[in-house]
């Protein structure tokens, strides 16, 4: 471990941060969701659009709760008083509100009491402005969706909190100028045998009885290290004083101790402050790293798991997809979610010990690191030699998919009406949910400053903004794949084809504005471009939009779904040629050729297991390539006798099968990263090999991640595996810092 010391000797204090808020706080909702005041946080896509009426009659925003547990929840740490809020209903049909929506309050932010709930009627489609007195002890003010009811959303406006005034004592402490919450942490530094002052304001917040200080005291493994010089005994009503402690370090690295303050403080006794002292110019680094990690959700597309923790302060916790890892933390250095690292990209930088994975898609294996580390900022010192040092393996597709096409067979002439039953009908999503059902749980990314990002599918834009996700502010719409002016409902948009999530994909307005209702194809003769898409005219003269490669089998997914989900013979009919009655039709061969060549990937297959979570009904076409070539999609006609190319074509990706002396290892590596692994399919024995003599470590992963055979320290030769049960597995090869991860197939 490197340490880097200064010439001279460093003084320097710092507040660590909260997401509380001060009170009095406000909102009136008149921005976007990037301009949340501190403290703020909500689930949902926080605002109605410009033209709907504000609660003070403008056209300004206005806050928008419309499924179940949407909320907005206010984090501070004064004493609250009064509560002000407005709230209407908001629907289709002017209805007033039903359903239930509680406003609520916490003292931890975890353990909930109603302080005040609305019912059917309680409030219409005009704004009534409510207020409630909070308990002086909460912390949290949250107003939540308890339960929705179809067609009904909520507005919220206007709202504030005001810190309550009381007449007996009350202890606010506050340092450099900041107001310091019992319990929360400062974080400072200064040269052994430099002492260092550090002082503390007293506050009296109440306006009749005398806050009275009967001891200020320090405790913890440092404690020798630090002194109180003075403290008050009494602070007179609405006054303030003045705590001085001397941190005086007698080593480097954390000096770590805890400042109480006793006084007749009804709630607040003792008021503490972690002193978060540094001797020198770095903390002490950890003595043992995180162990043990463990995964409770796994999923195609959602991954949650956790860690033992060591004697760290906090964790960082970095990830691959389908590459070892390259990183070492730099001491010195602070790291954020979001953000690039080495090869890796930040998961989570804190003092937690569990985290989500997101960019989740099937069949990924996400190499994973875990650091120990103590200090904040320049004071960072991570623990470099001893990591957690793990991986992660999503399942190939959904494990509950089960019987799901039970009775679905290409050879019968019912075969057409027989996919439509299984997916159709389904449950429906509403439109307007798109964002909180698809973005935030699904479809984003993380990035730098707490923001996020999502790549626009038709032109390959990717759009960064500050969660919660928002159209407006965004610049992106839901686009239709099949577009709603070629549906037999067009003019209804409460349909289930209008709000159908399969075929729905969030595109920036300009690619969105460019395709429009034109069929897709190959464009010949470019007329106008934006980002990776173009729309022009096919090989046939026909005006046609072409998106990027990489959404072209996904499109072309989509429209099979569409018309296989909602043909009806005796009803609407859904083939390509009854859909579009002004201009060329869709081609088919154009969608067949996409389905082809951009075949199914990790991603397509996760959100086919994500949509079936919310839908309850899934995509055939992306988990049955060949179905594809029994339908003809123009008449919604059944083929009996598919062409035989077409077939081929759409037959399973088959890993190739040798059972001499297969090597199977990545391309343009080093002859010593090459393994032999064989035969695959195995049966009851697997060989393994390297090419060099050196001894490495082979581990064996079932779909879950779950380590269920392990060799250290291999040279090389037969693994039993007859007692493994048939299916897929994943095989790491370790070798020093070179690691490779191989899919078995087990017979």
């Amino acid at each position: 471990m490197k340490h880097f010391f200064l010439s001279t000797l460093l003084s320097v204090i710092s507040l660590i941060g909260f997401g509380q808020t001060t009170l009095p706080t406000e909102w009136d909702f008149a921005t976007t969701p990037a301009t949340l005041p501190t403290g703020w946080s909500t689930n949902t896509t926080a605002s109605y659009s410009s033209g709907l009426p504000d609660n003070s009659g403008g056209s300004s925003f206005a806050g928008k709760l419309q499924v179940t547990a949407h909320h907005f929840t206010i984090h501070f740490f004064d004493d609250p008083g009064l509560v002000t809020y407005n709230l209407r209903a908001y629907s289709s049909t002017g209805a007033n509100f039903s359903g239930t929506f509680d406003v609520e309050e916490s003292v931890n932010g975890s353990s909930w009491s109603t302080l005040a709930s609305y019912g059917n009627d309680d409030f219409g489609n005009s704004w009534t402005e409510f207020t409630a007195t909070a308990d002086p002890s909460s912390r949290y003010i949250r107003f939540f969706f308890t339960d929705k009811i179809s067609g009904i959303n909520v507005g919220l406006d206007d709202v504030s909190i005001e810190a309550s005034i009381p007449t007996e004592q009350e202890i606010n402490v506050q340092y450099q100028g900041n107001d310091l919450p019992s319990g929360s942490e400062i974080q400072f530094a200064s040269g052994v045998g430099n002492p260092l002052s550090l002082k503390f304001g007293v506050e009296n917040i109440g306006t009749v009885d005398t806050l009275q200080i009967s001891g200020v005291t320090l405790s913890g493994a440092a404690a020798s290290d630090y002194s109180v010089v003075s403290f008050p005994s009494t602070v007179d009503p609405s006054s303030n004083d003045s705590i001085e402690v001397i941190f005086n370090p007698t080593a480097t690295g954390s000096r770590v101790a805890v400042l109480s303050i006793a006084s007749n403080d009804a709630n607040e006794n003792p008021y503490t402050i972690d002193l978060n002292g540094i001797g020198g110019n770095s903390a002490s680094e950890p003595i043992t790293g995180p162990s043990g990690l463990a995964v409770d959700l796994l999923k195609t597309y959602r991954v949650h798991a956790s860690f033992n923790q060591s004697d760290a302060e906090r964790y960082l916790v970095v990830f691959k997809k389908n590459t070892s890892i390259s990183f070492t933390p730099q001491d010195g250095s602070s790291y954020e979610k979001g953000q690039g690292a080495g090869n890796a990209k930040v998961a989570v930088a804190g003092t937690i010990d569990d985290f989500w994975l997101k960019e989740v898609t099937a069949d990924d294996t996400f190499y994973i690191h875990v650091y120990g580390f103590n200090g904040e900022g320049a004071f960072t010192n991570y623990l470099q030699s001893d990591y957690l040092d793990t991986m992660i393996i999503t399942p190939l597709r959904s494990t509950t998919l089960g019987n799901y096409y039970s009775g679905v067979d290409e050879t019968a002439a019912t075969f057409v009406q027989d996919l439509h039953e299984v997916i159709f009908p389904h449950d429906v999503r509403f439109y307007s949910n798109y964002g909180p059902d698809m973005i935030a749980p699904f479809t984003e990314r993380d990035t730098i400053d707490n923001k996020a990002v999502i790549t626009g599918v038709y032109s390959a834009d990717q759009v960064v903004y500050s969660p919660p996700f928002a159209w407006t502010p965004t610049n992106m719409s839901r686009e239709h794949t099949l577009p709603y002016s070629w549906m037999p409902s067009n003019g209804s948009t409460s349909t289930p084809e209008y709000q159908d999530y399969h075929h729905l994909f969030p595109s920036v307005q300009n690619a969105n504005s460019q395709r429009g209702n034109d069929p897709l194809g190959d464009v010949v003769n470019v007329t106008s471009s934006y980002g990776a898409g173009k729309r022009g005219t096919d090989a046939y003269g026909n005006t046609v939009y072409e998106p990027r490669d990489a959404q072209k089998g996904d499109a072309a997914r989509a429209l099979f779904y569409m018309t296989t989900t909602y043909h009806d013979p005796s009803g609407d009919e859904w083939g390509f040629l009854d859909l579009q009655s002004n201009g060329p039709d869709q081609r088919l061969d154009v969608l067949l050729d996409w389905h082809i060549t951009d075949r199914p990937d990790g991603y397509e297959m996760s959100r086919n297991d994500y949509l079936d979570s919310l839908q309850e009904n899934r995509n055939p076409f992306v988990d049955s390539l060949h179905w594809a070539c029994y339908i003809d999609f123009r008449t919604m006609e059944y083929i009996a006798e598919p062409d035989s190319s077409c077939l081929l074509a759409t037959l399973p990706s088959q890993e190739p099968i040798d059972t001499t002396d297969t090597t199977i290892g990545v391309m343009d590596v080093p002859v010593e990263d090459v393994y032999l692994f064989y035969p695959n399919p195995a049966h009851d024995r697997l060989f393994v090999s390297k090419r060099n003599t050196e001894l490495f470590d082979f581990t064996l992963y079932d779909v879950y991640g779950r380590s269920i055979l392990r060799e250290d320290a291999f040279e090389g030769g037969l693994i039993d595996v007859s007692r493994l049960a048939p299916g897929f597995y994943v095989a790491s090869l370790t070798q020093g810092q070179r690691k490779h991860a191989f899919r078995l197939v087990k017979e």
